[in-house]
Order: C-alpha cells, then sequence, then structure tokens
C-alpha cells in the first residue's frame, strides 16, 4: 500500500502517518528553537528575573545534593523567600538538570525546545482523540503551539507557559466527562494535576470555563446523568491526591500566617480594536494570530453543530474577557481579581478558536487535495508555520542586537532588574539585582509595610543593639548562617522571613526564635561571637503528601494499563 497516496486515510498507516506528523512538529520546534539560540542571549524582561532565580536556586542546591528546595537563600537577596513553598517548581527541574551538561543559554533554550515539542506532541494527539482526524489534528498542534501569544509567554512568563502545554489535554477531559466517554475521566484528573503543577492561577482560569462547560450540558441536555457526575467527581478526587504536594504547604504554611501573595487587581486590559489590528502584525505578544482573527470573522459562515457552536462562543468570549468592555471593575474584591492581566484569557481564546480553524482548513483541504500531493501538503503546512513563527520572533531577535548587555551591581543592591540581555558572561550578574516582579511574593505582610524595611531586606541588614548591621551570609540548601558578634545578651533580627516551619539554631544548638515586625527571625543572644543558622524543615504532612501523591500516579498508571487491555478487547 502506497503510504503517500494514503497520507490522510486514518485507517491505513496510523503509526506512520503520527511519525511523519511528529517529525513536522519536531522539524518546527528545532528550527524555531536554533533560530533563537543562535544569538547566543536572552532578553531579561517581565517574569523572566523571577523564575530564573528559582532555576538557579534548585540547580545549586541539586549541585550540593539537595534535591528539594523549600526557600531562597542563595537567591533573592538570601531572603529565605519561600516561593517554592506556594509557586510550583517541579517542571522546572527538567531545566536546571539541562544546566549541569549545558552553559545557562544553552541550558534555557534547550528547555524551551523541550516544553515546545511536549505542546506540540500533547496538543496533536488530543485533537486527534476529539476529532478523530490526522489533518486536522497536525493543523491544530502546529497553531495552537506557535500561535503568538504563546511564543510571548515563552520568552520569560514560564508558569503560565508551562500551563499551556496541558490546556489541550484538559479541555479534551471535560469534554470526555461531559459528553464523550465518561470511563476516560482520568484524562481530566492528570491534565488537571499537570495544570497545578505548573500555575495555580491556571487551574482558577480553566476552572471558569469548566464551570461554564458544565452550564451548557445542563442547559443543552437538560440535565446530566449521575454516571457522568459520579465520573466528574471521581476525576476531581484524584486529580486532588496527585497535586497533594502543591496543597498541602498552603494549609500547613500560608494559611493564617499573615502572608502575601501576588498582588489581585485587574492591570490593564486591551481594547478590541487594539487585539483585532495587532493580531495582524508579525511580531509576538499580547494577540491572536491572524488565522485566528479570520476564524472569528469567518467561522459562524461555515459551522453546522451545535458542538462547534458553543466552541465558537467560548473563543468569542475569551476574546471579549481581554477587553475594557467585560465589566471587570464588579468583580474588585473577588477572587477574580487574581488574573491580574486579562490577556491570560487569550491561551483560552487560541485553544478554542484553533478548534474551528483546523476542523475548517482541514475539510477544505481535504476535499481539494488527495493523492500524492498531500504529503507535500503538510509539508508546505509545516514551513509555512514555521516562517510565521520566524517572523514573529525576528522582532525578539532585533531587540537582541540592540538592546544592551546587563551591568554587574553591588550583590545587595536594591535596584531592579532593568531589561537587558543576557549571555553566558554575564548571566550572574542579574542575580545582584532586585527581582523586578515576585521579590516580595509570599512574605509576611509586615514586611511590606514600608520601602526602608524591603530594602533593609535586600541590603542584609541586621538589628543589635540599637545598632544597624550589614551581615555577610553563608549559604548552604535551604539554610543561611550569619556570624553575629555582640558586646552583651541582646536580640538581633536578621534579614531573614520567619515562616512557621522556620528552623534556627545558635552556635550548632537548636534555638527559639520569634518573628519581629520585618517580619524576619529574631534570636536572643548571649555576649560574644555567634553563629546563627536559619533554615527550614518542611512539615511531615508535606513528606507523606509526596508518599501518597506517588502512590496515586503509580496506581494510576497501573489502572490505565489494565483500563487500555480492557478497551482494546
Amino acid at each position: 500500500m502506497d503510504v503517500k497516496n494514503n497520507l490522510h486515510n486514518n485507517k491505513s498507516n496510523p503509526r506512520k502517518l503520527n511519525l511523519l506528523y511528529l517529525g513536522l512538529l519536531l522539524f518546527v520546534t528545532l528550527l524555531t528553537t536554533l533560530y533563537l539560540a543562535s544569538s547566543k542571549a536572552i532578553f531579561a524582561f517581565s517574569d523572566w528575573t523571577f523564575h530564573a532565580a528559582r532555576v538557579e536556586e534548585i540547580y545549586l542546591n541539586l549541585k550540593s545534593g539537595s534535591f528539594f528546595t523549600f526557600i531562597a537563600a542563595r537567591t533573592f537577596h538570601n531572603t529565605g523567600a519561600a516561593s517554592f513553598l506556594f509557586y510550583p517548581y517541579i517542571f522546572f527541574y527538567p531545566w536546571a538538570f539541562l544546566r549541569f551538561i549545558l552553559s545557562p543559554v544553552n541550558a534555557f533554550y534547550a528547555g524551551y525546545a523541550l516544553v515546545t515539542f511536549a505542546t506540540a506532541t500533547i496538543s496533536y494527539f488530543s485533537m486527534k482523540a476529539y476529532s478523530k482526524k490526522s489533518l486536522a489534528s497536525f493543523i491544530f498542534s502546529l497553531v495552537y503551539t506557535f500561535a503568538p501569544y504563546r511564543l510571548y509567554l515563552g520568552g520569560a512568563v514560564f508558569g503560565e507557559y508551562l500551563a499551556v502545554t496541558f490546556l489541550p489535554l484538559l479541555f479534551l477531559g471535560i469534554y470526555e466527562v461531559l459528553w464523550g466517554d465518561k470511563k476516560k475521566w482520568y484524562l481530566l484528573a492528570i491534565s488537571g494535576a499537570l495544570v497545578a503543577y505548573a500555575h495555580i492561577l491556571s487551574v482558577f482560569l480553566s476552572l471558569e470555563f469548566a464551570v461554564i462547560l458544565f452550564i451548557i450540558k445542563l442547559i443543552t441536555s437538560r440535565g446530566i446523568s449521575k454516571d457522568r457526575i459520579k465520573s466528574l467527581l471521581l476525576s476531581a478526587g484524584v486529580c486532588v491526591f496527585l497535586v497533594l504536594p502543591v496543597i498541602v504547604p498552603f494549609f500547613t504554611d500560608f494559611i493564617g500566617q499573615g502572608l502575601s501573595s501576588a498582588k489581585p487587581s485587574i492591570s490593564y486590559t486591551m481594547g478590541p480594536r487594539y487585539l483585532l489590528l495587532n493580531s495582524f502584525s508579525a511580531q509576538k505578544g499580547w494577540k491572536l494570530s491572524f488565522m485566528l482573527m479570520l476564524t472569528i470573522l469567518t467561522a459562524w459562515a461555515f459551522i453546522k453543530s451545535r458542538r462547534n457552536w458553543i466552541i465558537y462562543g467560548l473563543g468569542l468570549f475569551a476574546c471579549f474577557l481581554t477587553t475594557r468592555y467585560f465589566p471587570w471593575k464588579l468583580t474588585a474584591g473577588t477572587p477574580f481579581e487574581m488574573v491580574q492581566l486579562t490577556a491570560r484569557y487569550l491561551s483560552y481564546a487560541s485553544l478554542f478558536l484553533t478548534i474551528l480553524f483546523a476542523l475548517g482548513s482541514s475539510s477544505v483541504l481535504e476535499e481539494h487535495v488527495t493523492g500524492r500531493k498531500n504529503l507535500a501538503l503538510s509539508c508546505s503546512l509545516a514551513v509555512f508555520m514555521a516562517l510565521f513563527s520566524l517572523s514573529s520572533l525576528s522582532v525578539y531577535r532585533d531587540t537582541l542586537k540592540n538592546v544592551q548587555d546587563m551591568p554587574k551591581t553591588s550583590a545587595n543592591s536594591t535596584q531592579p532588574a532593568p531589561f537587558k540581555r543576557l549571555r553566558d558572561y554575564n548571566y550572574y550578574n542579574q542575580f545582584n539585582y532586585k527581582i523586578l516582579f515576585g521579590a516580595f511574593d509570599y512574605m509576611p505582610k509586615s514586611s511590606l509595610t514600608s520601602v526602608q524595611k524591603q530594602n533593609s531586606l535586600l541590603m542584609h541588614q541586621a538589628y543589635l543593639n540599637g545598632k544597624t548591621l550589614t551581615l555577610s551570609p553563608l549559604i548552604k540548601a535551604n539554610q543561611i548562617s550569619y556570624q553575629v558578634k555582640s558586646e552583651k545578651a541582646a536580640d538581633v533580627d536578621l534579614p531573614v522571613i520567619a515562616y512557621k516551619h522556620t528552623t534556627v539554631s545558635v552556635n550548632g544548638q537548636k534555638h527559639a526564635f520569634r518573628r519581629g515586625n520585618r517580619g524576619t527571625v529574631v534570636v536572643s543572644l548571649k555576649r560574644g561571637q555567634n553563629t546563627v543558622t536559619v533554615g527550614y524543615k518542611a512539615s511531615p504532612v508535606f513528606y507523606l503528601s509526596i508518599v501518597i501523591s506517588i502512590l496515586s500516579w503509580l496506581a494510576l498508571l497501573i489502572y490505565l494499563v489494565k483500563f487500555k487491555a480492557k478497551y482494546a478487547q
């Protein structure tokens, strides 16, 4: 049988067809990544310094033999900030491991390629399970993976960027539970867990659309069966067990501890005109691609099924949420303010609209292109998307050529990290600057009441006997030590944040402490030279949650193996 002549016949050589499409997706991934990596530089903008510091902490802890990271002892100006406790970081381990074999810049781009290809692969097979059409799945994967907004996220906004990888699988899971094969409830459990391990806020955003779909199900089907309710509850329950290590720290260390989090507010919305016109420009950014904008304008003409009308409505609603015409002021004081940037809804608009674009365009192409031309068509689509993505990324490359290298600064600088260029030789300069966004996330609210308090932490200032001391920390994994000499017995207020499970030792002996007015560790010292060590010891409940989570993943894997064998029969 000629594979070329039967390229889009899903029943003939489906594995070869999948391999062909995955190969083309890999080609676009490598081409776009190499285009960026050939610059041998990174533009440190937006959330870059926040996440780069987290990866650096993980890498250095791994290097010293510690797998877990709880507090920022080596980065974040050695403040002991616990962003690792409350902001998932498991998907940063590949990037950190790549640091052992590659230079800092190359390690980032290698990780970028891994995430991009993972997104393309998950998108392809998710759409394949939904549509049962290979060409539509290939087009969906291309357009979704290399969407301008996702390319923008890949430059610095890494939590959201990672979450976008799993959104197609998540909404496939929602579809299966509500409309499709309810026995595939595990897709929702797994994808929900993966999104939670990437970006907590994306869980909240996804829940908004899940609730909308649930309401639509109730209306269009005039209710929902008990079996589907059971599948929904089962997927939610299993998901909770899978993500226990993410949930537990909030109960053990955050609730009731007077800690801050990312500031809830709607700080930016777009106008429809901006969204429309910007989507026809070449560069990546807060926009849809021109293909999806054309889908908005024309899809109503060829949509025939109720299911596609629902998808179209969700895509339009997601676009509406990005604009100032949605009454965001009414959300003041509600959990919806956690969104912060309404552009986040572009990921969901891209997801829904790309489904329609892929279904519509593949139907037209399959009708007019047959036989040997199918292979040429698939390759042409891959080349087109590669060129489209390179065009989008060219502005980023131009920025790298024109922006200045990030200069050196003092180790305890209070200057915010500038949007500058990083190369291998100046990569470490960024860690001496104050992190631009997120430097004080998850710190006690009392430490944020004045700029003076914040700066005192960044400058390693301690207070002893009414005097201000600038101390030099001695660092180990999850541990910060200071040498403090006192002429008499006194309290010392160290520039390290105190959490519920913070530990303190003085001269090697466990020692009591209290939280000062900066939210920092205050210790009573005896006269003379003292070595004060501040660390963090996770609750036994946290380690128990890891065990339960691992067992849950293993149990789910065993279930899937048995389910697949039974399903095949």
